[in-house]
């Protein structure tokens, strides 16, 4: 029973946070794959052209900063263990009522709604 439960956990978990756990994938498969590529380039250069050596170092940091950075800013959407039941819970409540979303979405269809910022605006 305690393995059903700890499995169930665990699967939970995955579920809430995969769009963290694809970026995670993406970022080490993309670093792995450039780290490959600058290797044979690097070796390359350095027996033709050293002095563009530079350029290439410079656009390998510049890549692979910028996935750094798309993975670090995705991090605090990450979801514990603990939230992760609750987060499941509002997918599948989001999922299920989507087309009352969808039929409020736009507020010109409904003239009695206003966005909160003509509200504030006619107050004042």
């Amino acid at each position: 029973m305690i393995k059903f439960i700890s499995r169930a956990a665990l699967i939970a978990f995955i579920y809430a946070n995969t769009t963290i756990i694809l970026r995670l994938a993406i970022f080490l498969t993309s670093f792995f794959c450039l780290n490959i590529f600058y290797t044979k380039w690097e070796n390359l250069l350095l027996l033709s052209n050293p002095d563009s050596l530079f350029i290439l170092l410079s656009l390998y940091n510049l890549i692979i900063f910028i996935l750094m950075l798309w993975f670090f800013l995705s991090l605090p959407f990450f979801s514990s263990i603990s939230r992760s039941k609750k987060t499941l819970e509002v997918r599948k409540s989001i999922a299920d009522r989507s087309d009352q979303y969808s039929k409020i979405k736009d507020v010109r269809l409904y003239p009695k709604l206003k966005s909160s910022i003509n509200k504030s605006l006619e107050e004042q």
